[in-house]
Order: C-alpha cells, then structure tokens, then sequence
C-alpha cells in the first residue's frame, strides 16, 4: 500500500483508496470486501451542476494558498488498469472535471488542506458505494419479502385447461363451423372424434408440393443473370427439358435424372419419340431406376406430378396417371415425400373427369399398400405393364379383400360362381393341381414355378379366364396359389386372433376353435385349404412328393398366420409356433371338402375321431 504525505499543520497519511478520487459518475464497483456505506442521499442532475459550482470555488480557493502543492509519486507511474465501466467516464464527465485535480492516467498524490479535501470526499461519493449498499439491502429485503410466488398446487385447473377437456364435440358445434371440417372428420365416431385441434389437422391436410418443394427442391437458375426459377413454375407441367435434378439429394444422379424426365416426357407425349420408341422398355427403365437406386424413387414421382400439375393436355394427362399406376405398383416413396404424395392424389378424388377419380383411387390403395410392403424385387413384365395401367377400370382378384372379392365376383354373375362360397380362383387353382397330377409331383408346394408362367396365369385369371391353358407344371398354379394367399389385403386369419393362435399352436381343440370363430368367408376357405393340404399327407402321396405334414405346414403357415411385429427377431422366434398351429390343424381337423365350397349351411370344422 503506497502512502501520500501532505505538508501543513503536520504530517498525515493517508492510504491510496483515500486519496485516488473516483469521479462522481464512475461506475467502478468496489471490492465486495470493504464495509458497504449506507446511502443517505443521491444526487440527481441539478445537484450536480451545484457541486461543479463548489469546485469551482474550492479550486480557486486552493490557488490562493501558497501551502497546497503537488507531488507525483513515481512509484505510481504506471498507468492504472482500466475498470470495468471506464468506458462511461468520458462521457458522464463535463469540461470541467477533465480538468480536475485527479488525472485518470496516473496516480497523482495530492497535497493540500484536509478540510478541502474531506469535503471533496464527502461530496463525490462513489456509486460503487450506492451498488453494495444497495445490493445489501435487497439481500436483507430478501430474507423478508418474497418477489415471486411459489407453484400452487391446483388440480381443478389443471382439468379446465386439459386439452381434451377443452375440445367440444362436432354435434355442440354451429353449423358454420360443422361446414369446415373435413368429411373425413365428420365420418369419425366416439373417442376418435376431433382427435386433434381443427387448426393443426387442417394444416396436416393442407400439406402440398409447394411446402415439400421449398424444403427439398433444388434451385433452379436460369438467364443470363442466372435468376432463380420461381418455384411456381417447377411444381407445373413444362414441356421444355430440365438443367439438373429437382431434388436436392439426387445432384449425384444428375445423368439418371435428366434421363428419366426425357423419357417420361416422351411416354407421355409431350416430347417427340424417336422412330423405333418402345414405350413398354422405356417404361421398364424408369422402374429399374427405381428399383435399382432407391435415391431416385422420390425423384421419379416428384417428376410424374410436376407433369400432371396444371397439364393443359388430356391425352398427355392420361398417359401419366397410366404411368403413375404402373410406378406405384413397383416401389414406395420415402417418408418424407409420402404425405405429399398422399395429399397430391387425394385431390383429384373429386375432379370433373370420371376416368380420373378412378385412376387416383386406384392410386391411393396401390401407395397404402407398396408403402407397407416395401418395392419389387424386379421390374414388371410387359403383361404385368399392361394390366397394371388398365387395372383401375379392370378389378382384379389379387390384392383385395375377400368382402371386395366376393362382390366383384357377384357382379359378373358367373355360371361357375353363383353357387360358390369362396372366391372362384381357390377351387381353379386346386382343381388344377389336381388334374396336372400334383400329388405325384416331387417337391410341390416347395418347388417355385417358371417365374414367367405364374406371370402369365396370373395376367390370364386378372383379366377373367379361367379356362384350359396351356399350362403342364403343377408348380405353377401350387405357387400362384400361394401367392394368391399371401397377397391378400388382410391376412386369411386375421391379425387380432394371431396371438391366440401362437399361445394355443399345440392345442387342437383350441385351435380349431380359433378357426370356427372366423368370419364366414375366411372359415371356408381356411377349412377348405386344410382339407386339401390333407390329400398331401397321406403315405402313399408322401413317398412321391417328399412333401410330410412337418413340410406342408412350414410352406403355408405364412399364408395363413401374418406376424404383426416388424421386429426380426419376433418373427422368426414365432416362425415355429406357426408352423405348430397348422400342423395341429392339418393333423386335427375333420371337415367335408365340398360343404366348404358350396353348402348353403354353416360349415364349422370338429375334432378328427
């Protein structure tokens, strides 16, 4: 601690935080370890004005008197480091305290009577003093008085304000908001009912190309400024070719993309095709794009409904929904482009054109269902080509549920199906076996057909024949058979009773319990299959196919059982008590063969005797 000496009526020291002067309006704080001074008064602005008047004085005072001098110490020559607020003291100071007695570059000892400067200490009090005093009060004030409340436990409000609580019904509405929302809405009944806010599902429905293409799409520059293409103007049909990709994620497969759009602009007509064009192999390309390189799936359905935005072409309209029926058959979109895509086709459900409406039906189902299952393995076939474009005006049989079935079979009003119970293609496809000699055919049901003739046959049943052909392989009908099976919209047992038929797969009265409390439709074709699996167990049959009860009930327990978990592990881990279950079905059951197909009576299955 450094000392100042002044000279008069004795010697005096006085330590430096005595003698250094802060300036009245410095915002230096004070060390938190000196006693806080109590503030009685602060000055405000005229006050202040007051006090340079008695500065003034007291500096004119001081001149006068030969015994008041200056001495600079230079053990203080070095310049005090800059506090925190230093910055402020230029600009709170007037003229003429720059002039003062104290100089803020160095530390000056000032010597000079006590009495001026005691009254210049008391007068100049440091707001460093009035922030500890004033900190210390509140801390004081603190421990008495509370400035926020604490939580309150209220249960009743929080049951007002539960947002379930909040929701009215759509009966309590006026009807003008009824007119709002959604038909979808109104169709919903109980605790479904209004499951989220209006204003949050309405912007859910609301979902469009414009809000996936801002987040995703690439940016398109042309010009000789390179101006970006206004968005609106990539979302509508063009018949000019694109620069790059519309995607961001696909500027790797940039070739592939420009490819894929001459190509569909072409298939749709509104580019000119070469001489020898092939619209089925150029058509085939996409899909093994697609198929091939999963990064170009988004892109390929982003394109197909650019062109069908805004397209002012009928003929090249129609070609695209052909094509973007034909797509949605081969492989999904991701998930980010699955909700706009839904949204897309959705709107053309109430559009003017009848063809239309049908074709983005089709649609709908065709996306709900590759977007659960997941793409081909390879890409259609021309027949399958050719089927899958006419397929919305052309139901088929394969893919459906067995209520839709059933009643696509009543509209034709066939000779063969109007006594029938069960869809007509199961007693098609069994009779067939039988008449090729199945049951002496090594491997049946285990040995795929010709890949190509179930194709064919299939193409041959969809478009409503179910007359001779030219087929000599069992294998062929055994596997569209159980494919037929497989592919069906709903599993044949459904999936709410799948966990009783794992818990019970070794109990046969429990099982074939489960089989008789199935709906009509799905009883009989259930007992009708494992009354046809049995003509396969017997020995003699068995020497011949190699094909025991334990191989038959491992080949069609899939196309009878549906595991709902998409876990692998679970899956696999149940692939045994569903072999188990139809294994004790086929070993257990008694049931007459043709009562299942045609006896206008219940038909239950019973317990072997």
């Amino acid at each position: 601690m450094s000392t100042t000496t002044v000279d008069g009526a004795g010697s005096l020291i006085i330590d430096d935080e005595q003698t250094t002067k802060r300036h009245s309006r410095s915002l230096d704080l004070q060390s938190n370890e000196r006693t806080a001074i109590p503030v009685r008064h602060q000055r405000s602005a005229s006050e202040s004005d007051g006090l340079e008047m008695k500065m003034a004085a007291e500096q004119q005072q001081k001149n006068m008197s030969p015994s008041v001098t200056i001495k600079h110490d230079s053990r203080h020559s070095s310049a005090t480091p800059p506090s925190v607020f230093s910055i402020y003291k230029k600009k709170l100071s007037s003229p003429y305290r720059h002039r003062s007695l104290h100089t803020p570059s160095a530390n000056n000892n000032i010597v000079g009577l006590p009495e001026i400067r005691s009254q210049i200490s008391k007068s100049r009090a440091s707001i460093g003093s009035a922030f500890t005093s004033l900190y210390q009060s509140s801390f004081n004030n603190s421990t008495t008085t509370r400035r926020f409340s604490t939580p309150v436990n209220n249960p009743d409000a929080a049951v007002a304000m539960h947002p379930l609580n909040q929701q009215k019904s759509i009966e309590e509405e006026d009807e003008g908001d009824i007119k709002k929302v959604p038909t979808y809405l109104l169709d919903q009944t109980g605790e479904s009912k209004r499951s989220l806010p209006y204003s949050l599902q309405h912007e859910i429905n609301q979902f469009a190309i414009d809000g996936f293409a801002k987040k995703y799409f690439a940016t398109h520059k042309r010009g000789l400024f390179r101006r970006a293409v206004p968005m609106n103007e990539l979302l509508c049909w063009t018949k000019d070719s694109i620069k790059q990709p519309l995607l961001l994620s696909n500027r790797d497969s940039c070739k592939d993309a420009l490819k894929c759009f001459k190509t569909l602009q072409m298939l749709m007509n509104d580019r000119p095709r070469p001489r020898h064009f092939n619209f089925i192999e150029q058509l085939q390309s996409i899909l093994s794009c697609g198929i091939t390189r999963g990064q170009m799936r988004d892109e390929i359905y982003v394109q197909i409904c650019r062109q069908l935005s805004k397209n002012p072409r009928i003929e090249s309209t129609r070609k695209g929904w052909e094509i973007l029926c034909v797509v949605c058959m081969t492989f999904p979109p991701s998930k980010n482009l699955e909700s706009y895509l839904h949204h897309f086709v959705r709107q053309h459900h109430q559009n003017k054109n009848s063809q239309l409406v049908i074709q983005s039906h089709y649609v709908t189902a065709k996306l709900n269902r590759i977007c659960t299952r997941g793409a081909r393995g390879k890409v259609l076939s021309t027949a399958e080509i050719e089927r899958a474009m006419e397929a919305p005006f052309k139901p088929s049989v394969f893919g459906e549920s067995l209520d839709y079935i059933m009643e696509l079979e009543k509209k034709k009003n066939c000779k063969d199906s109007s006594s029938l119970k069960i869809p007509r293609i199961v007693t098609f496809l069994t009779r067939a076996i039988y008449q090729l000699n199945g049951k002496a055919s090594e491997g049946i049901f285990r040995v795929p057909g010709d890949a190509d003739a179930v194709t064919e046959l299939r193409i041959h049943i969809e478009n409503g024949n179910y007359g001779s052909t030219d087929i000599e392989d069992p294998n062929v009908p055994a596997s569209l058979l159980k494919y037929w099976l497989r592919d069906l919209a709903d599993p044949l047992i459904p999936s709410d009773l799948y966990d009783s038929c794992i818990k019970h797969a070794n109990d046969k009265e429990k099982a074939i319990d489960i089989i008789n409390s199935l709906p009509d439709v799905n009883r009989r074709i259930a007992l009708y299959m494992i009354r046809f699996l049995q003509d396969f167990t017997d020995p003699e049959v068995t020497k011949l196919t190699l094909m025991n009860v334990l191989n038959l009930a491992m080949v069609f327990a899939p196309n009878f059982l549906r595991c709902p978990s998409a876990n692998l592990k679970t899956i696999f881990e149940n692939s045994k008590y569903e072999q188990d279950f139809l294994k004790t079905l086929i070993t257990s059951l008694d049931v007459n063969h043709e009562d299942c197909a045609y006896s206008e009576q219940k038909v239950l299955g019973r317990i072997k005797d």
